[in-house]
């Protein structure tokens, strides 16, 4: 029993010497302290003065109290001590409304001395006094301005607070995006509608933000308190990645923000307008390849000047501006390839395919085939990791709707691989021959050829065939003119041939040499086609071996061989033009240049002049 006293009676005698000790203070003592501002000394003593009943409404005591804390308010950070000016603010309110009761004419005539603050001249009368209204408006004056702290601080706080975190938001978004993608271009390209809906949050926020600054604004100016006045300031991100990524504290008083909004403004308008509609216009351009790759599977003909042989320039020029290597631009340039060699080897398509007597055309087409595996192959070798995995993320509608994935772009792959391999055997094997028989010209029944291989491709072949040929020409109907030196016996002779698309000799003509000396130990001989009268076909041979009196012969004949005339001309050195006037229907052989020829003073003559009846003057 007695443990359970003790506590009590110790408490007992605690307020009793609280009591005691409020009783032994006199007020008038404690004023001179509190006029003072000897607060540290006279705020206790105060406080205990108060706590005895019998002084809980000494008016004066009251107001000192709530003067007291009212400095409090004023020494105080309206944001930084935001906890500290409420409590402050409310205390010096509680004793600011006791002393408005409690202070009346009463109480300043038997205590005027401690509200000589209020002693002044009256404007009306011209006496010197205390006036119980200056008090009374001062004290409610007092009230009015704590009261706007007390309505208005948490008010403040719990804005800055929200800006705060919205701004957050705002940072860890934006952050997010830049450590996720090293791009800004990469960001687009991998937003979907998740990224777009925080995009709009950040907008949100940001407008959030103003306009709860401009409301915070208004309302500290509100409270009346001193020493914090807000100012925000919004910068521009201008560099993805550099900028925008420092946390910024909105409790401090001049905030340099950054305008996470606008840039997202600017994202979500180039996303929506831009990326957005151009991923739709791969779907539907890939769906198109992909329907004329299957039109030319029945029997219905496809022109060729309807397919599709390049990718839209638009959609091009669109996922080119966001990166260098899109993934739908190997993927467009397989199937394009894969169409354009379907359309080529399919006869019900391109029945030439078959014409085996078009030497040129075989020669032409299994190159542009052996080209086209060569690029399929190129593109199919670039779908691996992480080529795939990045182009699925960024391209889902595509790769996902239109391949199945990563793991179908994997198939792709392998598909292709298969594909090249298959056609490339084949078709190299149908070039090599093509090319063997594009070289040579074989007559009807066997006996004769042709190499048609000249000097000027730089070789030498008179040891592979009978015949030298020095020059040839090639007119629209794929029929090859071929002029050169017949190599049996023991005298050479010229020669004139004509050899039709399937290298086959038409016929083939010969003419003499007439002291046109050449050396045959390194056949310095040229010749060229040069144009002629309509009907006709011709050309020269020349040589440089010494000692020739004739080293130039000109030739002409008519399509079906039929000879127009042979001119041995003895020329100063190898035509440097060939011209035909085609009102006289003469040609001029030059053996200088036009402009050498305006000062020409050789002996030589300059050029030559073939009639239209092969006459040579």
């Amino acid at each position: 029993m007695i443990k359970f006293l003790k506590p009590a009676l110790l408490i007992i005698f605690l307020i009793s010497a609280q009591l005691v000790q409020a009783q032994k203070i006199k007020y008038k003592d404690l004023f001179p302290m509190l006029e003072a501002k000897s607060y540290d000394t006279a705020i206790p003593m105060l406080k205990t003065y108060l706590s005895d009943s019998k002084n809980a409404d000494d008016a004066n005591a009251n107001l000192q109290m709530a003067l007291y804390y009212e400095q409090l308010v004023g020494n105080y950070h309206l944001v930084e001590d935001s906890t500290a000016i409420m409590e402050s603010a409310d205390s010096a309110l509680v004793y600011l409304l006791k002393a408005q009761v409690l202070v009346d004419d009463k109480e300043l005539r038997k205590n005027d001395d401690y509200y000589q603050a209020y002693y002044r001249r009256d404007l009306r009368s011209g006496e010197f006094g205390i006036k119980l209204s200056d008090v009374q408006l001062d004290i409610e004056n007092k009230i009015k301005a704590m009261k706007s702290i007390v309505d208005h601080a948490g008010q403040i706080y719990a804005s800055l607070f929200a800006m705060n975190r919205d701004y957050t938001f705002c940072y860890d978004a934006y952050t997010g995006f830049v450590k996720k993608h090293e791009t800004e271009a990469k960001f687009y390209l991998m937003s979907q509608q998740e990224q777009l809906e925080t995009l709009q949050k950040m907008m949100d926020y940001t407008l959030d933000i103003r306009e709860k600054f401009n409301d915070l604004r208004t309302i500290v100016s509100l409270t009346g308190v001193k020493g914090y006045s807000p100012e925000l300031e919004f910068r521009r991100i201008r560099e993805f990645g550099t900028d925008g990524m420092e946390e910024i504290d909105f409790f401090a008083n001049d905030v340099r923000a950054w305008d996470y909004g606008a840039w997202a403004e600017l994202a979500y308008s180039k996303i929506e307008r831009d990326v957005l509609p151009m991923k739709e216009g791969l779907v539907a351009f890939d769906k198109k390849l992909k329907a004329e790759y299957e039109s030319m599977d029945g029997l219905a003909t496809v022109k060729f000047e309807e397919l599709t042989l390049e990718i839209d320039p638009k959609l091009l020029k669109e996922m080119k501006e966001l990166e260098d290597e899109p993934l739908p631009e190997t993927l467009f340039e397989i199937q394009i390839k894969l169409n354009t060699y379907d359309f080529i080897t399919k006869p019900m398509q391109n029945p030439r395919i078959e014409d085996m007597e078009d030497v040129d055309y075989q020669v032409t087409i299994t190159d542009s085939l052996l080209s086209i595996i060569d690029n399929i192959e190129a593109n199919a070798k670039t779908l691996v990791e992480p080529f795939i995995t990045e182009g699925t993320n960024k391209y889902p509608a595509l790769v996902e709707g239109e391949y199945g994935g990563d793991f179908g772009l994997i198939k792709l792959r392998q598909k292709m691989e298969g594909f090249v391999d298959k056609s490339r055997s084949k078709w190299e094997e149908k070039n090599e021959e093509a090319l063997k028989r594009s070289q040579w010209a074989v007559s009807t029944d066997g006996a004769d050829s042709i190499y048609l291989v000249t000097n000027s491709d730089g070789e030498a072949p008179r040891y592979l065939s009978d015949y030298y040929s020095i020059a040839t020409h090639r007119d629209d109907s794929a029929n090859i003119f071929v002029i050169g030196l017949e190599m049996k016996g023991s005298e050479s002779k010229g020669f004139f041939a004509k050899v039709n698309k399937s290298r086959t000799i038409e016929w083939k003509n010969t003419f003499s040499l007439s002291k046109f000396k050449v050396d045959k130990t390194n056949l310095l001989v040229f010749g060229e086609f040069f144009k002629s009268q309509e009907g006709s076909v011709s050309a020269y041979v020349f040589s440089l071996a010494e000692s020739g009196q004739n080293n130039m012969i000109a030739v002409s004949y008519d399509m079906a061989g039929k000879n127009n005339w042979i001119n041995p001309i003895n020329a100063p050195k190898k035509p440097v033009s060939i011209k035909m006037n085609d009102i006289v229907k003469e040609t001029i052989i030059y053996f200088v240049t036009e402009e050498e020829l305006e000062t020409y003073a050789g002996s030589d003559s300059p050029y030559v002049v073939i009639d239209r009846l092969g006459n040579v003057r």
